[in-house]
């Protein structure tokens, strides 16, 4: 990166370091903000973030290393079309850089391999245009991933962050999957079906996975959930969720929730013999998942994928299943009643999640929803806070509730 300091800006520089320097060393393991930094020629705003450009240099006076850092942890956004330099001096903003890099307008935050001890002043420059957050030193990359674990402060929200939803540097694929599934609506005759497979970044056929099967509603089929592009709002989801560090890397297949070769309503109600016969088996041969294991295996869906989650996966499944996702669960599920009598009757199988979601202007679901999950509590010692939770939002039957009931779904599934 081009040096874009000039000779009056390192005199104001070493003018702030030196003005400061009678203060106590300031510790770098703790999180650093861009506001609380001496600025140069750059202006903070409301939220603690710093507008720069090119020749803004942010400073830290007596920064105490002594302990010793390993990697540098630096958060900044780049605006739409360009991308943001900034360069990590130690003592001398002449010299040579200890961190250079480049945050391009998909990039929240970069991680940078450093050997750093003793007391140092630190300054921070730039090139190009766009908003600095902070930065932050840490002795391994566990710490990291526990250090963005620690900024969670609630099991799931009523809005999914931005950062969630941009395109992951560190991102995993997505596969169309074919499988033989018997025409359960029909004849039972096996015929070929498609679902959409998404393997996380580094994915490694040597290790073993939990899965998610993601169900998808009425008018939909495997390509309702949008997970059949690099574009898809869940991949992004996972794979951020992933890179932050906030959930171990699992599988997500969205299959057609219709057991059998026909648009009829009924197949809906036919899916847990798919499940349990076919995909599943079929799945456990072409992927690292164990399906013997149910602590491994989880089951969500949006309005009939809902349904079928309450009605298939806990009230067929709870033997291949031990984490249960509804949004917007559609008219038919089963009521509390029945949900209850059906996991009190099964002490060998505990629920280790049972996640449901609903907008508070939902004319189609809330009223089922009320009915599958309110009072459910009482009505089983199997549920309690740790394990049940219900979340009202406002919204209709609509996307908008359905990618955050996911979100948040992905966060209780994967975050143990």
């Amino acid at each position: 990166m081009k040096k874009t300091l000039f000779v009056l800006l390192l005199c104001l520089l070493f003018m702030a370091a030196a003005a400061l320097a009678e203060g106590q060393p300031v510790n770098p393991f703790l999180p650093v903000q861009a506001a609380d930094m001496t600025l140069s020629y750059a202006e903070a705003g409301e939220d603690g973030t710093v507008t720069v450009h090119t020749g803004s240099v942010l400073t830290v006076p007596q920064v105490d290393f002594t302990t010793g850092a390993a990697i540098f942890r630096l958060q900044a956004a780049a605006p739409a079309e360009g991308r943001l330099g900034v360069c990590v001096y130690l003592d001398d903003p002449e010299g040579k850089a200890l961190v250079s890099v480049f945050f391009s307008p998909i990039t929240k935050e970069c991680r940078v391999p450093v050997t750093v001890e003793g007391v140092h002043d630190v300054f921070i420059a730039f090139e190009g245009e766009g908003t600095f957050t902070g930065w932050q030193v840490f002795t391994s990359m566990e710490d990291i991933e526990a250090a963005i674990r620690a900024e969670r402060t609630e099991e799931y929200d009523d809005t999914i962050p931005t950062r969630y939803t941009v395109k992951c540097e560190r991102a995993g694929t997505i596969e169309s999957f074919t499988y033989e599934a018997h025409d359960y609506s029909n004849d039972e005759e096996l015929y070929e079906k498609k679902a959409f497979v998404y393997l996380p970044y580094g994915y490694d056929p040597e290790q073993t996975y939990p899965l998610l099967i993601l169900c998808h509603g009425i008018g939909g089929n495997e390509n309702e959930w949008g997970m059949n592009t690099d574009t898809s709002k869940v991949k992004c989801i996972m794979d951020n969720l992933i890179d932050y560090g906030e959930i171990r890397p699992f599988i997500v297949v969205t299959p057609n929730g219709r057991a059998g070769r026909t648009t009829d309503s009924s197949s809906f109600y036919l899916f847990g013999k798919e499940l349990r016969y076919d995909l599943l088996p079929a799945l456990a041969e072409s992927y690292a998942v164990d399906i013997t294991d149910r602590s491994m295996c989880a089951m969500a869906g949006l309005s009939m994928g809902g349904m079928q989650t309450i009605n298939m996966g806990i009230g067929e499944c709870l033997d291949l299943f031990s984490a249960f996702g509804a949004f917007s669960a559609a008219p038919t599920s089963n009521t509390a009643a029945i949900t209850a009598a059906t996991i009190n009757a099964s002490e060998e199988y505990p629920i280790r999640i049972f996640y449901s979601i609903c907008g508070t202007e939902d004319n189609i679901a809330l009223g089922a929803v009320r009915a599958a999950v309110d009072g459910l509590g009482a009505l089983t010692d199997k549920l309690n806070d740790d394990n049940f939770i219900v979340q009202y939002v406002p919204g209709g039957h609509d996307f908008a509730v359905w990618y955050l009931g996911f979100y948040n779904f992905a966060r209780l599934f994967g975050g143990e």
